[in-house]
């Protein structure tokens, strides 16, 4: 008896939604709710309806950021009807069906070296949901998005790059786990050893202000130069010159097998 009540008062429900709404269908909200209670009183039953995970794949489970996830889901369900699927990431949700691809996101959008995100299937039969999740960790070898330039044949610092440097340094405090690289670029004149050196003293010079001015310690920065071999601007002009003759600093994932 208990159970026809229950339902009866569904129906009444519906009745009263559909008075309430017209004919054009339940707002999604109360579908939900509505779900939601027939799934709960299904488990009070004892009666396993819900949807079945067959099928459950997130690969890869680390990845280089910007690289692609491949998702893949699958259920069976004991009742009719069609089965629908989602897919939520730290609470964005999509739904694309039983394949999807998740572009992870980039250097610059994640702001951490590493990160781990929750990956989570979603399946319904709309009136009961079942999810599976995995974590994905995504890993950041990328630019810093900081660039300090050079005056001609000089290693010295200005004071633009004194600035630029200074978040670099508030950034390796606040993760003291972090290893940076620093690279030491040079424009095409002058002859290629001493542009090999010149680039090297400028990541030298980098370095030495994150470890003077904020407390880095040495073994957290790895320099290397490639003088005047990769160039971001043509040679042949003064600006592009210019632009050439720089420090990068990327932030780097130290690993040992």
């Amino acid at each position: 008896m208990a159970r026809v009540t229950y339902y009866g008062m569904i129906g009444v429900i519906g009745i009263v939604i559909m008075l309430v709404t017209g004919c054009g269908g339940t707002p999604m909200f109360i579908q939900r709710a509505l779900g939601q209670d027939v799934a709960a009183q299904r488990k009070m039953q004892g009666e396993e309806w819900c949807p079945k995970i067959s099928v459950f794949t997130v690969s890869p489970l680390t990845i280089q950021c910007g690289g692609q996830v491949a998702l893949e889901i699958a259920a069976t369900s004991a009742t009719p009807g069609q089965l629908s699927y989602t897919w939520d990431i730290e609470g964005q949700t999509f739904e694309t069906g039983q394949r999807a691809v998740w572009k992870t996101p980039t250097g610059k959008t994640i702001g951490e070296p590493e990160r781990v995100y929750t990956v989570r299937g979603i399946v319904s039969d709309g009136q009961c949901s079942v999810t599976k999740s995995a974590e994905v960790t995504v890993l950041c070898n990328s630019a810093l998005d900081v660039t300090v330039h050079f005056e001609f044949g000089k290693a010295n610092l200005d004071a633009t790059a004194k600035t630029r440097l200074d978040e670099i340094g508030q950034k390796l405090q606040q993760h003291p786990t972090q290893t940076v690289l620093i690279e030491g670029h040079t424009d095409y004149i002058g002859s290629e050893p001493a542009n090999k050196r010149l680039g090297q003293q400028r990541a030298e010079t980098v370095k030495a202000y994150l470890v003077k001015t904020w407390s880095i310690t040495p073994d957290r920065i790895i320099t290397r130069s490639f003088g005047e071999e990769q160039p971001v601007a043509l040679n042949a002009s003064s600006e592009g010159r210019a632009k050439n003759r720089r420090a990068e600093v990327f932030r780097v994932i130290l690993t040992t097998k």
